[in-house]
């Protein structure tokens, strides 16, 4: 268990252990802090046969076995069928007649939904007949980095648990044992907004190129030199989310060079980002990033996602000509 997980791990384990889980659980943090194995840890100490008082699965019981190979008939797993796109109500309906059914162990029945806000409103509408009577022994655990998003009725029949970002230090820590480099450590947290699980996925893809060709679009667009909608057409696709969040980097970074004078850790980042701090005001990129976080949060939904790209990088492409006009007509 990493470190950080080590108490909401506790508060779960306990309540496993002294019978008092609730039949939904809704695991919140933002991506890459670790919701997911701590999911994947409940379910397998209730699924295990003889799981020990610290909630650590056996490792030879039948039940582990089928965690092992990813067969266990009394887990269930929901996630989108195509990368960005919404779970839809058939899913979910497959899902409330697997959990009614009797266990197959005689044990629980566990469900793990991720990310739980990509249902679409009739996916949710229907899981709430579950939610509202569960069977006995069963699961629902819902993860989720963007909770608003789902409806009060969902969020209001569960018991939530927060999952914290780590700091800083804690974080980099552990990218080192992991193997990181020290510097590349500091640069990969920074660009995955703390999450440790997404630096390391980062430092391990080692995305660079595609990260310095984002940049590129995004200092062409505000040039006028690229159209902001073959772009977004350009960024649909399974590296959608992960630009999104470079692009909040990079604005936090803008934001931090105009009110406090601190450059950007990399000389090619800030060379790039020059030319925009120089002649874009704060209140102007606290308003795309904003666009920019909606746009991550709504990664998943069954929101039209070209649309969305499109919105932010047209209203992106629209700074550099608000700023000239501004500027022609202080010099008037």
């Amino acid at each position: 268990m990493l470190t950080w997980l080590a108490k909401p791990w506790q508060r779960l384990n306990q309540a496993r252990v002294q019978g008092r889980l609730p039949h939904a659980l809704l695991i919140k943090g933002q991506d890459g802090v670790g919701k997911r194995m701590l999911a994947e840890q409940l379910a397998a100490a209730l699924l295990c046969e003889q799981a020990d008082a610290g909630g650590q699965p056996c490792g030879h019981c039948h039940s582990c076995g089928w965690l092992q190979a990813g067969t266990h008939p009394d887990l269930s797993w929901i996630t989108p069928e195509e990368t960005g796109k919404a779970i839809k109500i058939d899913q979910i309906r497959a899902l409330n007649t697997a959990l009614a059914m009797t266990s197959h162990t005689g044990r629980y029945k566990v469900a793990i939904i991720q990310p739980a806000d990509a249902m679409n409103v009739n996916a949710a509408n229907s899981l709430l007949k579950t939610l509202e009577e569960p069977a006995a022994n069963t699961l629902l655990l819902l993860l989720t980095a963007a909770p608003g998003r789902l409806p009060a009725t969902i969020r209001s029949r569960c018991q939530q648990l927060e999952v914290a970002t780590p700091d800083a230090d804690s974080a980099q820590r552990w990218l080192v044992a992991e193997g990181v480099d020290p510097d590349d450590s500091v640069r990969y947290l920074k660009l995955a907004n703390g999450a440790p699980l997404q630096a390391r996925q980062m430092a391990n893809t080692d995305d660079s190129a595609l990260r310095d060709q984002r940049l590129e679009q995004l200092q062409a667009i505000f040039t006028g030199q690229l159209d902001p909608v073959q772009t977004a057409k350009d960024w649909m696709g399974e590296t959608e989310r992960q630009t999104l969040e470079w692009w909040r980097v990079w604005l936090q970074e803008l934001v931090r060079w105009q009110l406090a004078g601190q450059q950007p850790l990399e000389a090619d980042v800030a060379q790039k980002l020059q030319q925009i701090v120089e002649t874009v005001d704060c209140r102007q990129l606290f308003n795309i990033s904003d666009q920019v976080t909606n746009a991550v949060n709504a990664t998943g939904s069954g929101l039209n996602r070209q649309m969305v790209l499109e919105d932010v990088l047209i209203s992106w492409a629209k700074l550099a000509n608000q700023t000239s006009i501004r500027a022609a007509a202080g010099n008037r």
